[in-house]
């Protein structure tokens, strides 16, 4: 594996440890699935990055995953499971929205199979 891309999936489960270490805590539920959707952020990139393609500037990840697609259409299994997990990265930051216990728990149970998914893919 490309060092650049070591670097983008060690990013992303750094994300995801600290997603795992938040979650049992009350309170922090927005930061949490925060957490997952970096880790599924920096993972799709890995994988755009390991393909040679020019990274852009978004936190989409139904945008990503269709981009990771034109490589692999077995990409189209995740578009379900990262639906409304980008909320976590805008919408959930701010004020007038907050993350439910059972959404983080929904953002972890879905980063864990994204994770799975990919990372055969990207090593």
């Amino acid at each position: 594996m490309r060092e650049i891309v070591r670097e983008w999936v060690k990013k992303g489960d750094s994300d995801f440890i600290a997603a795992k270490t938040l979650a049992p805590q009350k309170g922090v539920e927005n930061q949490t699935g925060f957490h997952c959707q970096q880790a599924i952020e920096k993972w799709l990139k890995a994988y755009l990055v390991k393909q040679g393609e020019e990274l852009r500037k978004i936190h989409d990840l139904t945008a990503l995953v269709i981009d990771c697609e034109k490589y692999n259409p077995a990409f189209q299994e995740l578009e379900p499971l990262v639906e409304g997990l980008t909320d976590f990265a805008v919408e959930f930051r701010y004020p007038g929205e907050n993350a439910t216990r059972e959404d983080v728990q929904d953002a972890l149970d879905k980063t864990v199979k994204i994770r799975k998914f990919l990372m055969p893919k990207i090593e």
